[in-house]
């Protein structure tokens, strides 16, 4: 399998077939095929061929999807390019980090997507949020790049260093800990986890603020360092089902039956 199979160009909201074009055309250029669009305007596709000669094969795979969920459904870590400040804390890497840590996912053979955003505003923090991380690209104090040529530079970037061939395949850290069978959670899954932990966390009544986002966005964040597996995600979402039932049956004024758990470590500390 080639290993740029593993790469998936996400645009968010295209406004303009040109653009789209000269996306396809760098994604062309590089040797990646895969292309997803997320709620594009009202376009002809077929004048993405105005500015991408001979791309016709990409232009009969792309993808359109309503949602950036939808269009991370069966990415493992997506990666969301960004050159705006912003007031919240984000997890980080400058591009050729980010390039070298998205290689070192494909050769465990896992999914990732590059994340772009709209030609005039880029991505909101609310859509940054569903990245796995922000990816900043490094440009002179004038840091406005056109859509196709971000796209190219980081098509470009994994391209050259996809050619550096490693001495051996370094897993993932948290790869060989873990039982057979096992794999990562993909994005969908994480991004189910986060939604279901908020509203269990709405229903117990734990959010002072009316605005939970920055709640949230840090739960966000550490759910993304931990790098959860599949088998980790059924165990929390299961715990948070839990919560939700509990809560459920005490706003109908339900005592829910309290059973004791087995002692377990740390259990001689707990009054």
């Amino acid at each position: 399998m080639n290993l740029l199979d593993s790469f998936k160009i996400i645009l968010v909201e295209p406004q303009n077939p040109i653009n789209v074009g000269n996306v396809m055309r760098a994604m062309k250029n590089m040797g990646l095929h895969r292309l997803t669009l997320v709620h594009p305007a009202e376009m002809d596709l077929q004048r993405t061929q105005i500015s991408a000669h001979r791309t016709e094969d990409l232009l009969e795979s792309i993808e359109t999807v309503d949602t950036l969920d939808d269009a991370l459904t069966d990415i493992h870590e997506s990666f969301g390019f960004s050159a705006r400040k912003r007031t919240q804390t984000w997890a980080s890497l400058e591009m050729e980090s980010a390039i070298a840590r998205s290689l070192t996912l494909a050769r465990n053979d896992l999914h990732i997507a590059f994340v772009f955003g709209r030609e005039q505003t880029g991505l909101t923090n609310e859509e940054l949020a569903r990245c796995s991380c922000r990816v900043h690209i490094a440009t002179s104090d004038y840091t406005s790049l056109n859509l196709a040529q971000a796209v190219l530079l980081a098509c470009y970037s994994l391209l050259r260093q996809s050619r550096i061939v490693p001495a051996e395949v370094q897993p993932l850290a948290k790869l060989e800990n873990y039982a057979p069978g096992t794999r990562p959670a993909t994005q969908d899954e994480r991004i189910r986890l986060l939604k279901c932990l908020e509203n269990a966390l709405v229903q117990i009544g734990y959010y002072k603020s009316p605005d939970p986002n920055t709640a949230v966005h840090r739960v966000q964040n550490l759910l993304n360092r931990a790098e959860i597996h599949n088998d980790e995600y059924h165990l929390l979402m299961g715990m948070i089902a839990e919560i939700s039932n509990y809560a459920s049956l005490m706003e109908r004024g339900i005592e829910p039956k309290k059973i004791r758990p087995a002692k377990s470590f740390g259990d001689d500390q707990i009054p």
